[in-house]
């Protein structure tokens, strides 16, 4: 089980002060002084400007706790041009970055501000997700996870035992709480209603113990899973980025027989697989970052949406590869990649959605009630 975060500075913007959030971590951190401010400048003043990989590693150790101001459900930000298929997926931001520290991570070339803020205004959060529920004809999904991981922090700031217990009552939404960690102790007394699914990011332990620094190890992972299947939560798995290495299909082949050890046929929801990509800017950044490291060392090519990816007879060879190993465990288990296009479903698969809806249900198809 992974320790909890801790941060070197703690800033609490004066307006939240009362709020729910600030209160839980008071109680984690009795010791620890938070510092009350009046903007978000006065935090910035403790960034280590110095390089790029000063003022990024430094952002991550600073925690502000703020008002989210801007619109509240959104699009998924991997949400691309016309000539991809997405998922219909949604977010609501209630943290921007993450502690962890991924080589891949789209994060580090992404966000304009290197600090890990947490937002608390939750009340007026919810108070228009339950607006936008009321008027829905059909269901929902909606992830926290886009731009922060869901669970990292969730032991010192209590937000997801907040929204489980909003989404149980709801009657469109369902929540995804997307995770590296193994932080799901703290959800098991809650009565879910069958309407939140946990979904882990899994990649070989290789990976997991060399390129996704600090996360929780796949084991713990697999671990986290079984406890939330067992408490009445549903599962996912994110395949996701899929790295291609020098014998990439033995270790990714040995993940997925991981996977059918653990778990029955049924008992996963969907499992999305997406290959790395990228955005300009981001192989500096980390290279930078993780001296040695050779994740963006293959041969990538640029798509309409800007973002690089490995080029199209390789990524088709590595789907081809993924899926039938997904088939032979689990012959209905719903598996899509992010961000492809529709050749890509008629290629492997035995249909093409028309549009985000249709991809959004087959994804949705074993989640009761939806």
């Amino acid at each position: 089980m992974q320790r909890p975060h801790s941060f070197q500075h703690i800033f609490l913007d004066r307006e939240v002060t009362d709020f729910r959030v600030p209160q839980n971590l008071r109680k984690v951190f009795p010791n620890q002084a938070i510092i009350e401010i009046d903007s978000i400048e006065q935090a910035m003043t403790y960034v280590d400007e110095s390089s790029s990989k000063a003022r990024i590693e430094s952002g991550k150790r600073i925690l502000l706790l703020n008002n989210y101001k801007g619109q509240i459900l959104k699009f998924c930000p991997a949400r691309s041009p016309s000539c991809y298929l997405c998922c219909n997926l949604h977010t609501i931001n209630l943290m921007s970055n993450c502690v962890y520290n991924c080589v891949y991570c789209i994060l580090q070339s992404c966000l304009s501000n290197p600090l890990m803020q947490v937002h608390c205004n939750l009340d007026e959060i919810l108070e228009e997700l339950d607006q936008h529920d009321k008027s829905l004809e059909s269901p929902l999904r909606i992830c926290t996870g886009e731009i922060a991981d869901s669970l990292a922090l969730d032991p010192i700031l209590g937000q997801s035992a907040i929204l489980v217990e909003f989404f149980a009552r709801s009657r469109n939404l369902y929540l995804e709480l997307k995770t590296k960690s193994d932080h799901v102790d703290h959800l098991l007394n809650l009565d879910s209603a069958g309407r939140t699914v946990v979904s882990f990011s899994i990649n070989p332990e290789s990976i997991t113990r060399t390129v996704e620094l600090q996360t929780a190890s796949l084991e713990s992972r697999f671990e986290a899973a079984r406890r939330l299947l067992d408490h009445g939560y549903k599962v996912a798995f994110n395949l996701d980025p899929v790295l291609y290495f020098e014998g990439w299909q033995d270790e990714y082949g040995e993940l997925i027989d991981q996977v059918k050890e653990r778990f029955e046929p049924g008992e996963v929801l969907w499992v999305h697989v997406g290959l790395l990509r990228y955005i300009s800017g981001l192989d500096g950044i980390a290279r930078q970052r993780f001296k040695g490291s050779r994740v963006f060392d293959q041969e990538f090519v640029q798509g309409p949406d800007k973002k690089y990816r490995y080029p199209k007879p390789l990524r088709d060879e590595i789907y081809s590869f993924l899926y039938s190993k997904l088939e032979s465990w689990d012959p209905t288990l719903p598996r899509y990649a992010c961000v492809e296009r529709p050749e890509h479903w008629k290629r492997h698969f035995r249909f093409v959605p028309e549009g985000v809806e249709q991809v959004q249900e087959y994804v949705m198809q074993r989640w009761e009630g939806a």
